[in-house]
């Protein structure tokens, strides 16, 4: 099917910018967005080392002043876990800060009339349900673009009969379908040996291989117009290899309760990845050149992450990737919470088993900067998993001892750490606040991850790193499909009460949450029960301002108490099962299923606000109070 150069060239020429007002807002208020993001975060990160380093000079002076003991050793631990809080917070601020200046975008394209580059669709599937993969491959075969110029290729990694059976059904009403597996039972190199075996295959169908490949995840509908958006962006420069656009997901519950959006990837890492030329592909939905693959040797093997992997190699051979921020694909996360908990500790279990990569013969041509995306984002998931969890066991610790959590000499001081934590905190909240924004309100307005799912992504980084915790752990536990919607470990099926609670904590491991959530508890008492012995000399409330309720404490605490509830309170009261059928608009007809505007809608999912802003009301009036008192 590959024609070569002459096609692009006459593909090029029928090249149009979208003329729609609704894209064209959207797209200004992104580039809005990011020439102000990168302003904020040099603030939030110049005003984290002026307050760390001015609390570290009070430290210092109360020691000096006598400060010793158990209460010296107190005050080094509040530092500690201050700042083990805060480094990982500081990533997102540094890779913004490094698209200082630099903000761009890709132009909204259309590829016109039917000269057109040969596409191979690849759809990779393992043991997902049955319904999810036909109605991607149905609306994959039903792309708008020219029927002869592109197939779509079911690569069957469960090598099911039934499968075969299904996709040779489907193949009979849209003619442009093609079945293959690997053979009995492949484990090799899990989905990139999937795709290199596509790649082998489709070089034995007539024709031969295609001009390009676009890879979809089973759960991704794509867009009728996925390919004619994407596929324009290849042909400007002969040196574009992957055009990479946003994964958008349909089947979020309303509000969000167990922050599954990806939207800060998609509208706030990406596009500054993009600025700084170091876009990466995210494994769904790209186009990327037949010619680019072969030329690193295929899809990289040496890893789970085979998108990560094939961004670095085609960056070190000197290709470029582009960003096009253009919803052109609709998938599932994962429904049931276990279904969901295993999604995490395979994405920690990529990005970490990535990072030797970066120094791998294959990518000696990569630039600093390209090496230091790699680096950020596995610096930035391992350091916050290890530090949130040693958090998790000091926190508890730091407030049972009832000791104050901030060391000053004078009064004079506490007020200038008072203030200097209040100027922090606003240029984080005002960073937040233009991510939030850009992701349509499907951020907090603290920002952050939650943080409920870092003692299975830290068991899961130990794992992978050291190879010494045994596969039976309750945190390890299964390799279930990621999209479905029922299994052995979902809460939702118990039948009683009893049943649910075995499910959830012991085969979800929500045992763990109980005890973070009681230890703390626990803290918070003893705490106020210190500052109500200590209230006779300072008074309760000044007692408790330094101790629990000392705001840059406060912050971390109450995160984690409410994010270790989270999943508490899944098991307590589960969901109701979302029926996917209810979020997608079926032709009677085709069966070509796209997801509906209720399903799309980003109010929807928008999470609730209300204690991000309490919090936020709380931390700057207390420190208000105490900075400007006589």
């Amino acid at each position: 099917m590959a024609l070569g150069k002459d096609v692009f060239d006459l593909a090029a020429a029928n090249v149009e910018q979208v003329d729609d007002p609704h894209v064209k807002k959207r797209l200004d208020e992104q580039m809005l967005f990011m020439k102000r993001i990168p302003n904020a975060g040099l603030a939030a990160t110049v005003s984290g080392w002026l307050y760390f380093g001015y609390s570290l000079k009070c430290l210092l002076d109360a020691q000096a002043d006598g400060l010793s003991g158990s209460a010296l050793k107190m005050a080094w631990l509040s530092f500690a876990t201050q700042l083990a809080s805060a480094i990982p917070a500081e990533m997102p601020h540094l890779l913004a800060f490094s698209a200082m200046g630099k903000a761009k975008q890709q132009p909204p394209l259309r590829l016109a009339g039917s000269s057109c580059p040969s596409v191979d669709i690849f759809i990779t599937y393992c043991g997902e349900e049955v319904d999810v993969l036909t109605d991607t491959v149905r609306a994959a075969a039903s792309i708008d673009y020219p029927r002869n110029r592109f197939r779509v290729v079911v690569l069957d990694d469960s090598v099911s009969a039934d499968i075969k059976a299904e996709i040779e059904k489907i193949g009979a009403v849209f003619k442009n379908i093609f079945y293959s597996t690997r053979g009995s039972k492949p484990q090799s190199h899990t989905k990139a040996g999937n795709l290199n075996h596509g790649l082998r295959y489709v070089s034995t169908l007539p024709g031969g291989s295609s001009d390009l490949l676009t890879v979809l995840d089973v759960d991704m509908i794509p867009s009728p117009h996925l390919l004619r958006a994407l596929v324009p962006h290849l042909l400007g420069d002969p040196k574009i290899a992957l055009a990479n656009p946003p994964q958008r997901v349909y089947n979020i519950p309303d509000g969000d309760p167990l922050g599954q959006s990806m939207d800060i990837l998609f509208e706030v890492i990406e596009p500054s990845k993009h600025a700084t030329d170091s876009a990466w592909c995210t494994g769904s939905g790209f186009v990327v050149r037949r010619s680019a693959i072969d030329a690193i040797g295929g899809i990289p093997e040496e890893s789970i992450s085979e998108d990560i992997l094939t961004s670095f190699y085609l960056s070190a051979a000197g290709w470029k990737i582009v960003y096009v921020h253009e919803d052109v694909q609709w998938g599932l996360v994962p429904a049931p919470i276990s279904s969901h908990i295993k999604q995490l500790k395979r994405w920690c279990d990529r990005i970490t088993s990535t990072a030797a990569q970066a120094w791998s013969p294959r990518a000696q041509k990569m630039t600093l900067g390209e090496k230091f995306g790699i680096l950020s984002l596995v610096f930035s998931l391992a350091v916050s998993v290890i530090l949130t969890a040693i958090n998790f066991v000091l926190m508890p610790i730091l407030l049972m001892s009832g000791a104050p959590l901030v060391a000053y000499s004078t009064g004079s001081q506490l007020r200038t750490i008072s203030v200097l934590f209040m100027a922090r905190f606003g240029a984080i909240c005002a960073y937040n606040f233009l991510a939030t924004r850009a992701t349509n309100y499907h951020l907090s307005l603290l920002g952050g991850a939650p943080s409920w799912v870092i003692p299975f992504q830290f068991v899961t980084l130990v794992r992978s790193s050291l190879s010494v915790l045994p596969t039976f752990s309750i945190f390890t536990r299964g390799t279930a499909s990621m999209f479905t919607t029922s299994g052995t470990s979902n809460v939702q099926d118990a039948k009683t009460f009893a049943g649910r609670m075995k499910i959830a904590f012991w085969n979800n491991g929500f045992a763990v949450h109980v005890a973070i959530v009681a230890s703390l508890v626990a803290g918070l008492a003893g705490s106020a029960n210190a500052a109500s012995q200590a209230a006779a000399d300072d008074g309760f409330w000044s007692a408790l301002f330094v101790r629990a309720a000392w705001p840059p404490v406060f912050l971390i605490w109450s995160a984690y108490l409410l994010d270790c509830w989270t999943p508490l309170s899944y098991a307590l009261s589960p969901p109701a099962p979302i029926d996917r059928e209810t979020l997608v608009d079926r032709d009677a007809a085709s069966q070509v299923a796209y997801p509906n505007a209720y399903a799309k809608d980003p109010v929807r999912v928008r999470p609730s606000q209300t204690v991000a802003l309490i919090k936020m009301a709380y931390c700057f009036g207390a420190c208000a109070m105490w900075a400007f008192r006589g």
